[in-house]
C-alpha cells in the first residue's frame, strides 16, 4: 500500500487547473490537456487477425490528430503527449506524468478487441475510473482486464503495484481511492466523448455500449478529470477499414475533438466572455448564481472546500445571520443556473439552489 500513497496525495492536491481569483467564476478553465496514445514499443496492444495492424500504431496517430485539432482550434491550450513515438510508457507513469504537469484533462486513446472476429461494427465505448465491476453479467470488463494486463510488460511490477492483480478483478479496491469530484467531471467529459464518437465513423450496429466505469490502472493515477477511449474494435473487418486508414484515423479523431469542444462549451470556460467579480460588481443587471454553502464569518483560504473548489466566491449579506453566501457559476438566464445548479446537487452540494445578485447585492430570484 505505501506505493500507493503518491497517488493519494495527488488525488488531494489543488493543481493550477481552476480557476483562481479575478478568473472566471463558472467551471475550470483548462490550459493544459494530456493525451495518452495507449501501449507502445514492446507492447503492441491489441492486433489485427492478420497480427499486421497494431492497435499501439492506431493510437498514436489518433493522438497526434487530436492534438492538431485542439492546437489549431484552442491555440491558448498547450497539448502534451505521454508518447509522441513507438515507445513503451508504464501504466502508473502516463497518469503521473498528467499529475506532474498540472494537466486539466487526461485522454488515453485505444482499440478494442472482440472474443471473436466479426463483420459487424460493434461501437465506440468510453470509460472513466470507477470501482469494482467485476461482478457485471457482460463481458464488458474484459476490457478492463485486457488493458491492465500489459503490465506485465514492466519491470518488478509485482513489487511497483503492490496488492494489485491483473487477473483478479477483486484486487481493483486496492486503487478505489475517493475521487469524487475529479470523478464526476470525468463522467461529464466522457458522455460528451461517447456522445461524439457515436456519430461515427465507427458507430456501431447494435446499442451504444455508452459510458463506463473501471478500475483501469492508467486513470487511477490521475488528478485530473480522465476517461479512457476504446475508438472501434480491431477485430471487426468493418472497424479495420476505418482504422487502418489515415483519413479513418483522422476522421475518429475529429469525432474525439467534437467531444472535447462539447465539454468545453459545457462545462468549461475557455472562450467564453464571463466578467470578473469586480467587473460583475460595476454591472446593473441581475445574475444568477448557485448558492453551495454559507457562514457567519469568512471562511479562511484554508477551507477545505474552498482549496478544492478554487472558483467558489461570496458575497456579503450584513442584514443576514450567516452573512456570507458562498457560490458557483454565473449566468445570464435562471434556466442556465438552474442546469447548473440541477449537477452541482447530484454532487457534493445536494443543497445548492439558485440566487440572484445586482450590483454586487443579493436581489430576489423573481
Amino acid at each position: 500500500m505505501k506505493k500507493l500513497i503518491p497517488v493519494l496525495v495527488a488525488v488531494f492536491t489543488v493543481c493550477n487547473s481552476y480557476a483562481i481569483m479575478g478568473q472566471p467564476v463558472s467551471g475550470p478553465v483548462i490550459r493544459k490537456v494530456v493525451i495518452d496514445p495507449g501501449h507502445g514499443g514492446h507492447d503492441p496492444g491489441a492486433l489485427s487477425p492478420d497480427r499486421k495492424l497494431r492497435e499501439k500504431d492506431i493510437n498514436l496517430s489518433v493522438a497526434r490528430y487530436l492534438g492538431q485539432e485542439i492546437n489549431k482550434n484552442y491555440p491558448e491550450i498547450e497539448v502534451l503527449f505521454t508518447r509522441d513515438k513507438d515507445f513503451a510508457v508504464d501504466l502508473d507513469k502516463r497518469g503521473t506524468i498528467a499529475s506532474e504537469q498540472h494537466a486539466d484533462l487526461f485522454i488515453s486513446i485505444h482499440v478494442n478487441s472482440a472474443r471473436k472476429n466479426t463483420s459487424v461494427s460493434m461501437g465506440p465505448e468510453t470509460w472513466v475510473f470507477g470501482g469494482d465491476r467485476s461482478l457485471r453479467k457482460d463481458d464488458s470488463y474484459d476490457v478492463v482486464l485486457k488493458e491492465n494486463e500489459v503490465i506485465r510488460f514492466e519491470d518488478n511490477y509485482k513489487t511497483k503495484y503492490e496488492g494489485f492483480d491483473p487477473d483478479n478483478p477483486q484486487s481493483m479496491i486496492v486503487f478505489n481511492f475517493q475521487k469524487d469530484a475529479i470523478m464526476r467531471q470525468s463522467r461529464i467529459l466522457g458522455t460528451c466523448v461517447q456522445q461524439s464518437l457515436r456519430q461515427g465513423p465507427l458507430r456501431g450496429v447494435g446499442n451504444d455500449r455508452g459510458m463506463k466505469e473501471g478500475g483501469f490502472v492508467v486513470l487511477a493515477y490521475c488528478s485530473m478529470p480522465a476517461v479512457l477511449v476504446e475508438l472501434g474494435f480491431i477485430n471487426s473487418s468493418t472497424d479495420r477499414r476505418v482504422l487502418s486508414s489515415e483519413d479513418g484515423r483522422r476522421n475518429l479523431a475529429r469525432q474525439l475533438f467534437t467531444g472535447f469542444e462539447k465539454y468545453m462549451e459545457t462545462y468549461a470556460e475557455n472562450g467564453k466572455l464571463h466578467m470578473t467579480l469586480d467587473e460583475e460588481d460595476a454591472q446593473t443587471e441581475k445574475r444568477y448564481r448557485v448558492q453551495v454553502m454559507a457562514s457567519m464569518e469568512k471562511l479562511p483560504d484554508s477551507d477545505g472546500v474552498l482549496k478544492t473548489y478554487p472558483q467558489i466566491q461570496y458575497i456579503v449579506s450584513p442584514d443576514q445571520i450567516y452573512k456570507y453566501k458562498y457560490t458557483m457559476g454565473d449566468f445570464i438566464t435562471i434556466e442556465e443556473a438552474q442546469q447548473y445548479c440541477n449537477t452541482l446537487r447530484s454532487g457534493l452540494f445536494p443543497d445548492a439552489f439558485i440566487i440572484a445578485v445586482k450590483d454586487g447585492k443579493l436581489v430576489p430570484v423573481n
